[in-house]
């Protein structure tokens, strides 16, 4: 997987070496920023110009206490040499949170639309902090994290456990111009199965991908 997906995206550099990138966070992208990392130092310019924002981030966590921004600097700024000017990441501790959504969103109205959307499958079939709801929302937002997903990998050794999180909105993602979904790790064995069955349901929120005519979707089996 990490190596066809490394292949798509490059494709899409070399197409385009600007575009905007939203990038996931977790185990499930991490091979494909490794493969990237590699790729960089053969080429060390071939990810400069590139920009890059988050899908998503925890509230409330320590700014190097296993955040996405500090993932986002180990595995892809800092081996792809992109600069600060050209990542534009949430502040989960601004005063007014819902200020900073605008904040964000208002970004990917100047610098968008986004050109490649990296995300991974939830155990829950949730993409960033889209849980499984009645009704997903559009735009930035805050959201309540599921007790799954306050379990995740990433905080397990965090000393303090958010239950919320800031992240893109179901719209924003569909709004892409191309989505590449990367599924691997133990436990996703219904996700899956949900997504694969092609029905839209609110509760799985992946299952919204069908709505998009462009997603490549790499499943580790």
């Amino acid at each position: 997987m990490g190596q066809k997906a490394t292949s798509m995206v490059i494709d899409e550099v070399t197409n385009n070496p600007q575009l905007l990138l939203c990038a996931a966070t977790g185990s499930s992208p991490l091979p494909l920023y490794q493969r990237l990392g590699e790729e960089s130092k053969k080429n060390t310019t071939l990810f400069k110009q590139i920009r890059i924002l988050p899908l998503d981030e925890w509230i409330g966590l320590p700014s190097s206490d296993g955040t996405c921004d500090s993932f986002i600097h180990e595995h892809l700024l800092t081996p792809l040499k992109v600069s600060k000017e050209r990542y534009f990441p949430f502040n989960p501790l601004a005063e007014n949170l819902e200020a900073e959504c605008l904040r964000i969103q208002a970004i990917l109205k100047k610098q968008g639309p986004l050109d490649l959307c990296i995300l991974g499958l939830g155990k829950n079939g949730h993409l960033g902090f889209n849980e499984p709801t009645k009704v997903l929302k559009p735009h930035c937002h805050i959201a309540d994290l599921t007790t799954q997903s306050q379990q995740h990998t990433m905080i397990l050794g965090s000393s303090k456990k958010p239950t919320q999180g800031i992240t893109l909105g179901m719209q924003d993602i569909l709004s892409s111009k191309r989505i590449l979904l990367l599924v691997s790790g133990i436990g996703k064995e219904e996700a899956k199965e949900q997504l694969l069955s092609g029905r839209i349901n609110s509760q799985w929120p992946a299952s919204f991908l069908w709505k998009h005519d462009n997603v490549d979707c790499l499943v580790v089996r």
